[in-house]
């Protein structure tokens, strides 16, 4: 899309010639804030820049005229945005127009831009307009989501019109249909009986099929057509398994996205400088070598990985400085390079990797910080401790927690409480429930959030999603203080420019204080649907079946295919998490035979922002 719909040219080899900057073809970029929000997740300024992108503008902007360029619009397919483009149509404001609209335009919209180039005579300067197929967003190699916000409390509202639920599900259809035609897959669909997921499953079935077998630019022609070489789309409901999206991690990426504000890949960090609290945002990006290998590790883990990355960039630092003959990597730029000595270029070549990876290395150092004084102030070591062993607390050990004043967020008490009522296999008399709200009105909770969660929890009895019995773990005084180690060292670290001491013996009584190894339920779910002839085959049978590459009546006829599937696209309606995504990801890897899974949902929540939608929910019972 970034160069006019056509595929770049192959970078240049070594020994071709670079063409200049000038010979290149500068472009504008416009869109709107969704387009914005699609593009961000995997790009910044930089590779704009390098195909050929100078300025980037929201559509809604006022902007001024730059008549010799061509402009990139990425919008998506609505009326507003369509007036704005007649309007910049209307005052000429660039050379030609390449539009680009993120999911299919409805013919009324492509007749009313037509109709608005008429007055203004401008219709010659449209060269293009594409259908993208790109209304997701992509912050992960195997993650995407559909950024469509306040998705489970849209379709759990009693009150919404069934208008309103029925636009919800052709919103989430559209967007599936898109990540299939940018995967080139036409998938085996399985699904819950009843709820949004089959009815989301059903129109993405339909929507398939009457594309394969209507369509007259089939966007699946160069798709795998053997049935053994198609993925399994597995489309669940998020009230399968409220759990995972309220609990307290230990992973490395899902603490970031609980206790800072993570969007779209970018993080927030809060420091205290000089008295006052300073924002600084920073981004992951997809050549983050640390977040690449340490986003699924467990915080102590992701500790320890710092410091040895910090230890092996010393030494090649000081490799450099050697061989340059300066005390410092700061002086290398300094240095007269007339004399063509070898090790001198070797070093000026080695200096921007090195750079670099310090750039990352100290991010990742004050992001570490910054969690761990998270961690400290909010006791999210001992609310996960008790979490990983739900089932053995007693209401005694509940109880203790709630009125704990060294627990100063309310929400976090509220969490811990919900995964222990959904996580019980007993019923709570009525006297005791009322001994629970009382304390958690008294800890300063909403109980709007428990009062839906109540509804969810006698309709699907999701006693049957309990965890594993739990690994033993330290005393939680302990591990803090081992904690209260990791700060003093990352605090040291950042003191010497991130250039500090080792963490000698900090996971001295801390490794044992990582998640247990067990498959969450819906690991559980999609193990049984990959490998149907395993153990586990009850989820397998009872689930509904879509082949869309066969006729309605033929699929009803067709037996199931027994055949064990290497890849999957598991999409959660109503928001999904790291948490899941994470545990996914282990049991893909973990296989003989790696496997590939791809995980999807309407939004990515945090704890904070489902448990507002819960809170909504229970406002209106």
């Amino acid at each position: 899309m970034l160069n006019l719909n056509q595929k770049p040219e192959p970078a240049p080899q070594s020994d071709q010639v670079i063409p200049m900057a000038s010979d290149a073809e500068w472009k504008v970029l416009i869109f709107d804030s969704f387009g914005r929000d699609v593009i961000s997740s995997v790009l910044r300024v930089n590779d704009l820049r390098e195909n050929g992108v100078t300025v980037h503008m929201l559509l809604k902007n006022e902007r001024q005229p730059i008549p010799d360029v061509p402009a990139i619009y990425f919008v998506e397919p609505n009326s507003e945005n369509i007036r704005r483009i007649s309007e910049d149509l209307s005052n000429h404001l660039y050379d030609s127009y390449y539009i680009n609209f993120s999911s299919v335009i409805p013919r009324p919209l492509m007749e009313e831009l037509a109709a608005s180039t008429i007055p203004s005579g401008s219709s010659a300067q449209i060269q293009q307009v594409y259908d993208q197929y790109l209304n997701f967003i992509c912050t992960e190699p195997n993650m995407f989501s559909l950024n469509d916000r306040q998705s489970y409390l849209a379709l759990n509202d009693p009150t919404a019109p069934e208008t309103a639920i029925e636009g919800s599900i052709d919103k989430a259809a559209s967007a599936l249909f898109s990540v299939l035609a940018t995967m080139g897959v036409i998938p085996i669909i399985r699904c819950p009986r009843r709820g949004a997921a089959e009815m989301l499953a059903k129109k993405l079935d339909g929507r398939l099929r009457d594309h394969v077998m209507n369509s007259r630019n089939n966007l699946f022609s160069d798709s795998n057509t053997m049935n053994f070489q198609r993925p399994v789309l597995v489309i669940l409901d998020r009230n399968m398994d409220l759990v995972p999206i309220l609990s307290h991690s230990w992973t490395y990426q899902a603490l970031v996205h609980d206790v800072m504000d993570m969007k779209l890949n970018e993080i927030v960090v809060q420091t205290d400088e000089n008295g006052r609290t300073v924002k600084k945002k920073y981004d992951i990006e997809a050549k983050d070598f640390f977040w690449n290998k340490n986003a699924s590790a467990p915080f102590p883990q992701v500790a320890e990985e710092i410091d040895s990355e910090l230890t092996k960039y010393k030494k090649d630092a000081a490799v450099i400085s050697q061989m340059s003959g300066v005390s410092s990597l700061d002086d290398v730029s300094q240095l007269d390079f007339s004399s063509g000595a070898k090790h001198l270029k070797t070093a000026i070549t080695a200096l921007p990797e090195l750079t670099a990876r310090k750039a990352t290395l100290d991010m990742h150092m004050n992001i570490a910080t910054g969690l761990l004084q998270g961690i400290k102030d909010r006791q999210l070591d001992t609310l996960f401790q008790m979490e990983e062993s739900i089932t053995k607390q007693t209401k005694a050990n509940i109880l203790e927690a709630i009125n704990d004043p060294e627990k100063k967020v309310p929400e976090d008490k509220m969490r811990l409480f919900l995964i222990y009522y959904l996580s019980i296999q007993e019923d709570v008399s009525s006297d005791v429930m009322q001994e629970y709200e009382d304390a958690l009105m008294k800890a300063g909770c909403d109980l709007a959030p428990l009062r839906y969660v109540k509804g969810i929890r006698a309709y699907t009895r999701m006693t049957n999603m309990t965890q594993q019995p739990p690994q033993s773990f330290g005393r939680p005084d302990y591990l803090l203080n081992r904690l209260g180690t990791i700060g003093n060292k990352l605090s040291d670290h950042l003191g010497s420019g991130g250039l500090g001491g080792g963490f000698e013996n900090l996971l001295a009584g801390v490794k044992n204080f990582l998640p247990a190894k067990k498959d969450l339920p819906m690991t559980r779910i999609i193990e049984s649907i990959m490998e149907p002839g395993g153990g586990a085959n009850e989820t397998n049978e009872d689930f509904l079946y879509f082949d869309p590459k066969v006729s309605r009546a033929s699929n009803a006829k067709m037996p199931r295919t027994r055949t064990p599937f290497q890849e999957a696209i598991v999409f959660v309606v109503g928001g999904g998490n790291y948490v899941e995504y994470q545990n996914l990801n282990e049991y893909a890897q973990r296989q003989t035979i790696k496997k590939k899974i791809t995980y999807g949902s309407t939004e990515v929540l945090n704890p904070k922002e489902f448990l507002q939608q819960l809170a909504a929910l229970g406002k209106e019972q």
